[in-house]
């Protein structure tokens, strides 16, 4: 057994003078749960903050090569349009009318 049940079976087995003896015992029993539940919480955010520090870690040396590539299409597709007026103030249009759809709740 481990602790947690050890004291669950100390609480059941201990005799209280109380006069809801069984809401007493939900209360202790919520208690113990929460505290399990925290600590499983933590464990869990430990684990996912090793997995994605890994993760980060492994792509670090990807990063110059990503950023590169990100910069390179973003440069080979806004260059030329700051060439013709006609594309970015379409484009300027576009963007602002995606804006405008996204804040609003509803298309109708």
């Amino acid at each position: 057994m481990n602790e947690m049940e050890v004291l669950v079976k100390k609480e059941k087995e201990a005799s209280y003078n109380q006069r809801n003896k069984d809401l007493f015992t939900f209360y202790t029993l919520t208690l113990i749960k929460q505290e399990e539940l925290k600590r499983r919480h933590r464990r869990n955010l430990v684990f996912v903050g090793l997995v994605s520090m890994t993760s980060a870690l492994i792509l670090l040396r990807e990063v110059e090569v990503i950023t590169d590539s990100f910069l390179g299409l973003i440069l080979n597709l806004s260059i030329p349009l700051l060439y013709n007026l006609f594309y970015s103030y379409l484009v300027c249009l576009l963007f602002a009318g995606f804006v405008v759809l996204y804040k609003r709740k509803s298309l109708f």
